[in-house]
């Protein structure tokens, strides 16, 4: 930052003119006996000095901090666009938890490097330079000592740093890994209970907490241990450049610009080398925030380099259905790197106003086949048509307007009932949210609650069980009808009673406020519920006849 510089330049005049000024009253007083009266004029601008630094350094301090702020803010900003452009089915080289760390914590890292460590390099730059060209005019071996030590501190850090980076993105990764673990152990709390594996799962936890420490204890280490000798190395060469000067002032040393010294210009060499070494060892300090943010801004540069889901169109279609709609898929193909074809060659026409059921085991395609009607994917190859509209026409913002969307763990918020209802339309009015809660089969358990619809919710969900947290993001879809419901196993781990409740709740829905609806489910009761059923085998997608 242009900022830094400038600010350090005056930061460097201030410490010369500072060690100057001290250096010259103290010469005055020992050697010439100056009364108090007759330092009145360099005692204040000796005092002006210190305010001027002092007031560089607090300037410089709030400037970087709001620099880093908006730095950071500017960069999840565009975390969060590529991320949505990624779509939902994107998790990242490592999972959820590389997603979370990243737009979280990661960022945060980078605040010392921009907060801290960049001022401090311009700084180490310009400080130790006017105090290298102020020492050469005073006495040019006493700059030429400390030039000779002034590469030990910057040879270090640069040694100590290769090692440093790897030790934090190793932390790093430590740190992610366990983020995404502890998602996804929370996430499946409920099964870990019902199949006792919570003591297993506890012990795995802590043998990645104390991997996680273990790292964290090796970054503190190197930190702590370079410190120590960076002081050591700073300590030698002020002991050195303070052995010259005292001899050369008793005049035990005649070569050089020894015979020459006085105590104005020994003392003004000695106030200004602890301030060659201070800003080399503070930015020694902070050369662990730069490998830290080297770390963290490799694992943010993969979210960063994230594909998007598929490319908007350069020209927004210019039609959108707003009544239910007819779907088409032909040819439709689809292969995720690692793994076989999930979809090949499949085929599925959907009438408008139909409630069709895809059925098959886990993993077969049904959730991807879903996705790419949603248009949170683009196919390999082949077409789909809404409404006889191909989908690559229509932009994120007019899909999100054809298509609701309902998956098997839908996402809750900790907020209130009402928050979470209306996530699926802010701006909707008292009498849209009442006519959803009724929809939805809400409006039973609202009326039993003590703050009916104020009533506040935990993480996932957490308070309500998980058919009523279904029932509530049902409501969310109903909030605003879509043409077309896209079903993503909604009832996985409900009981038969629960289900059934969810399915006949769906039905009254529609019958007031008609949609097509496509459902991923291998649930006997949602087979019954649809007008039809396919399953998913191979890639293909097969009629089943129903008695």
């Amino acid at each position: 930052m242009p900022s830094s510089f400038v600010l350090a330049a005056l930061e460097a005049l201030t410490v010369v003119a500072q060690a100057g000024l001290l250096a010259w009253i103290l010469a005055r007083v020992i050697v010439d006996g100056a009364a108090l009266e007759a330092l009145f004029g360099p005692l204040a601008a000796l005092l002006a000095t210190w305010l001027i630094r002092a007031g560089v350094v607090s300037y410089r301090s709030r400037l970087t901090a709001t620099a880093s702020s908006q730095i950071r803010r500017t960069l999840r900003h565009e975390l969060f666009d590529t991320l949505t452009a990624a779509g939902p089915l994107y998790r990242g080289p490592r999972g959820t938890g590389q997603l979370s760390t990243g737009l979280i914590e990661q960022v945060d890292v980078l605040d010392p490097f921009y907060s801290r460590y960049l001022p401090q390099a311009a700084t180490a730059l310009l400080v130790p330079g006017a105090i290298l060209i102020a020492a050469f005019l005073t006495d040019w071996l006493a700059g030429a000592l400390l030039l000779l030590a002034a590469p030990l501190i910057p040879g270090f850090m640069i040694i100590i740093g290769m090692g440093a980076e790897q030790i934090s993105r190793r932390q790093q990764d430590a740190l992610g890994r366990l983020s995404g673990l502890f998602h996804d152990r929370l996430q499946g709390l409920d099964t870990l209970r019902r199949f006792g594996a919570e003591q297993r799962e506890i012990g795995r936890m802590a043998e990645f907490s104390e991997q996680f420490r273990e790292r964290t204890m090796q970054v503190l280490r190197v930190a702590f241990l370079s410190s120590a000798v960076l002081e050591f190395f700073s300590a030698v060469a002020i002991a050195t450049l303070a052995i010259y000067i005292g001899l050369g002032l008793l005049g035990m040393i005649e070569f050089a610009g020894a015979p020459s010294l006085t105590l104005f210009k020994g003392l003004f060499i000695l106030v200004m080398a602890p301030e060659f070494f201070t800003p080399l060892r503070t930015l020694a300090v902070h050369w662990h925030d730069r490998a830290g943010a080297l770390a963290a801004a490799q694992s943010l540069r993969e979210l960063l380099e994230a594909p998007p889901a598929r490319t908007e169109p350069e020209q927004p279609a210019g039609r959108v259905p707003r009544q239910p709609c007819g779907l088409q898929v032909r040819d439709l193909r689809k292969r995720f790197p690692g793994r076989s074809t999930v979809l090949q060659g499949l085929d599925l026409q959907v009438a408008a106003g139909e409630k069709l059921v895809i059925s098959g085991p886990s993993g077969c395609g049904k959730s991807t086949l879903l996705a790419l009607l949603a248009g949170f994917g683009e196919p390999d190859s082949g077409d789909i048509l809404i409404d006889s509209i191909d989908i690559a026409c229509f932009t994120r913002a007019q899909l999100a307007a054809i298509r609701g969307y309902l998956g098997q763990r839908p996402l809750l918020f900790p907020a209130n009932i009402d928050t979470n209802i209306r996530f699926g339309d802010p701006s909707a009015d008292q009498s849209a949210l009442a006519r959803a809660v009724r929809l939805s089969g809400l409006d039973e358990m609202v009326s039993q609650l003590p703050e009916g619809l104020a009533t506040m919710l935990g993480q996932d969900g957490l308070g309500v069980s998980g058919g009523q947290a279904r029932r509530i993001a049902l409501a969310r879809v109903l909030l605003k009808p879509r043409p077309v419901l896209l079903l993503d196993e909604p009832t996985a781990s409900l009981d038969a009673d629960t289900e059934r409740q969810f399915w006949h709740g769906l039905d009254a829905a529609l019958t007031e406020t008609p949609m097509t609806v496509v459902c991923a489910s291998h649930s006997p009761l949602a087979a019954e519920w649809a007008d039809r059923v396919l399953a998913l085998r191979d890639g293909r997608l097969k009629e089943i006849e129903r008695a």
